[in-house]
């Protein structure tokens, strides 16, 4: 085996693009937009939505989760997987869109562009893609080419791209890191108006043993602090609210997976405390409530669905929040939902509103079966 892939491996070795791709601390990058692109009209209040769409994968069961041994999708699966994704979002109807796990040029996703396949099937007209893991090869399990990064979607002008680096692991072997992704925020700047806003795109470390995710946390929470703009700081931080219930034996962790790379982290409520003290979240604490029951409307993320009896033998849904919305306290937000299943309205964000056969008013898509993570809507009125 070491013989054959000799020659592959020198081959790439001499090749012009690099193994893998690192970034500077600061970096700006192209900003997307559609042809012949036009601003709606300014407004005080924009609706921001913020989702980890699983790299178009739908509910297939990936090697790595460990509750299945697929590396790569087909064209049809990415194609067919990303319509519903489109139709989520068109149901919503964004202002601003914030995705994770998105990608332009993977074999995972048979190099299916994601992001102008949001542009070309949505009313979005504005994209700041900012990669975190650009690999030529990846060898683990053959998983290959890789593009993945954040994007954030919007319907005003995206005037700025801006790749902020965030600190990397130190628990990796030498060959692990070198391929390993290198997470980054991705800050967008977007006109509104005569008014310029702020979004950050963030995805935070989820299988560390040394603390990577709180090192990245506090990153972050220095550059919300810096922001001169009103912003919106969205994405997927791998981390629960303060004051969660549940915070361990999950449904949806392999048994298999107890101690190996993918095993699923401890969590420790309190290191998203600072956020919450200094920011305002979408949803919010006291919404939040005490008790499991409560907090279980909001809960965001299951690696595995409704197809799957999951580790407590029950099948997969929802567990745990792990997707936020934040503003500064000088703005604020009109009202917020998690979009959990289909009939869940966004009409009234001041409640999770369910509405039965006779009122449709709610979602149609069943965002379980789109992905591992279920879209966070907010009402953000910029007051500053």
């Amino acid at each position: 085996m070491r013989r054959a892939l000799t020659p592959l491996l020198m081959a790439l070795l001499a090749s012009c693009e690099p193994m893998a791709t690192s970034w500077p601390e600061k970096v700006d990058f192209p900003v997307l937009q559609k042809k012949d692109a036009v601003a709606p009209a300014a407004t005080s209040t924009l609706k921001v939505m913020t989702w980890n769409v699983k790299y178009g994968g739908g509910r297939i069961d990936f090697w790595f989760d460990l509750w299945g041994d697929r590396t790569f999708m087909t064209l049809d699966e990415v194609e067919h997987n990303m319509a519903g994704v489109y139709a989520l979002i068109n149901e919503v109807q964004p202002d601003i869109l914030i995705t994770n796990e998105i990608e332009i040029d993977s074999k995972r996703s048979a190099f299916y562009d994601m992001v102008q396949g949001i542009l070309d099937h949505t009313d979005l007209r504005w994209a700041a893609y900012t990669p975190v893991w650009q690999a030529r090869f990846v060898p683990s399990e053959g998983v290959g080419r890789m593009n993945m990064g954040n994007c954030v979607f919007s319907r005003f002008p995206i005037v700025q791209n801006t790749r902020i680096a965030q600190v990397d692991r130190t628990d990796q072997d030498p060959a692990t890191k070198t391929f390993y992704l290198h997470r980054a925020v991705g800050r967008a700047e977007i006109q509104v108006g005569a008014k310029r806003v702020a979004v950050f795109a963030v995805h935070t470390e989820a299988y560390d043993s040394d603390r990577t995710n709180s090192k990245q946390q506090a990153q972050i929470l220095e550059v919300m602090k810096a922001e001169t703009l009103p912003f919106v700081m969205a994405g997927d931080l791998n981390a629960l609210m303060p004051g969660s219930v549940k915070t361990n034996h999950f449904n949806d962790e392999a048994p298999s997976s107890i101690g190996t790379a993918f095993e699923q982290p401890p969590y420790n409520p309190e290191d998203l405390r600072p956020f919450f003290d200094a920011f305002d979240d979408a949803i919010g604490l006291t919404r939040y409530g005490t008790t499991e029951d409560q907090q279980s409307h909001f809960y965001s993320h299951s690696v595995i669905g409704p197809d799957k009896v999951g580790a407590n033998g029950v099948p997969g849904f929802w567990n745990r929040r792990l997707d936020y919305l934040f503003t500064q306290k000088t703005n604020r937000w009109k009202g917020a939902v998690v979009l959990q299943k289909p009939g869940v309205g966004f009409d009234d964000f001041n409640n999770v509103v369910v509405v039965g056969p006779e009122n449709h008013s709610g979602i149609v898509s069943n965002p379980l079966e789109l992905s591992d993570h279920c879209p966070v809507v907010g009402l953000w009125e910029v007051l500053q």
